[in-house]
């Protein structure tokens, strides 16, 4: 019998940049889990208006979904992306994964999948690190998309977010982590947090009007978050309520920190 889901080792670029590096005084981001939604015009719709109306530099999906042969690939006017998917759904011929876009060019790029895999499409989660060269700085900003492993014991969560801390750890600059958590209880968050602020990061806190508007386990634990190293919150980040997609995007602008 075929097995549905396979690993997927590889991703997908589109090298469409308009810029070599990031300005320093406009590194704005969005985080949404999109539920595979990429393909829904309504989804497109709400996609549209907020890329319009923020402009955001670096913008990071998770539950992106593509068609095998890419006929609905994502294309963004302004950014250059790379598509990394965990699984292939071979009964569908789709991918399923994170996807970072940019308006510059990255500097390097790697995919990190977790050690356990999820128990019943028995793949691993991943999360895409991409790095980018800012103006007139001699650091680069590293960037980490995560959508973490779900129903798994606790260690194999531990497990996947101690690989971000090696990440985060290696990287001598500035950092911005993001994405979906899967955090939905207390022990998972505490320890998340825990280990990220070790590695020095700090969590992108949302005033309460904003706050209510962040995916919620059982309406209590947040399952999406940002944090951020040796950067400085340059306006107040926005949980935006949409219809496409069970999560709402997240809106954040940063500048170096002096």
């Amino acid at each position: 019998m075929k097995k549905r889901f396979a690993q997927a080792d590889y991703f997908i670029e589109d090298h469409e940049y308009p810029q070599k590096e990031l300005i320093n005084k406009n590194i704005s981001l969005l985080n949404w889990n999109i539920q595979k939604k990429n393909c829904d015009p309504v989804w497109g719709a709400e996609f549209k208006h907020i890329i319009e109306k923020y402009t955001p530099e670096l913008i990071l999906l998770q539950e992106c979904q593509f068609q095998k042969g890419l006929e609905n690939i994502l294309h963004i006017e302004h950014y250059g992306f790379i598509f990394a998917p965990n699984f292939l759904d071979t009964f569908k011929d789709r991918h399923s994964g994170v996807l970072t876009a940019s308006s510059a060019n990255h500097q390097c790029v790697s995919v990190i999948r977790s050690h356990a895999f999820e128990p019943l499409i028995k793949v691993p989660k991943i999360f895409l690190s991409t790095s980018y060269a800012i103006d007139n700085e001699n650091k680069e900003l590293l960037v980490l998309n995560i959508h973490a492993i779900n129903f798994v014991g606790f260690w194999k969560f531990i497990s996947q977010i101690q690989q971000l801390e090696f990440s985060i750890r290696s990287h001598n600059g500035p950092v911005i982590l993001s994405g979906d958590f899967n955090t939905w209880n207390r022990k998972r968050t505490n320890i998340l947090d825990k280990i990220l602020t070790g590695c020095g990061l700090e969590k992108v806190q949302f005033h309460a009007d904003h706050e209510k508007n962040i995916k919620k386990f059982l309406f209590n634990h947040s399952l999406d978050h940002i944090y951020y190293r040796g950067l400085e919150i340059d306006m107040p980040a926005e949980a935006i309520k949409t219809k496409s997609s069970d999560h709402n995007p997240l809106l954040v602008k940063f500048k170096l920190s002096l």
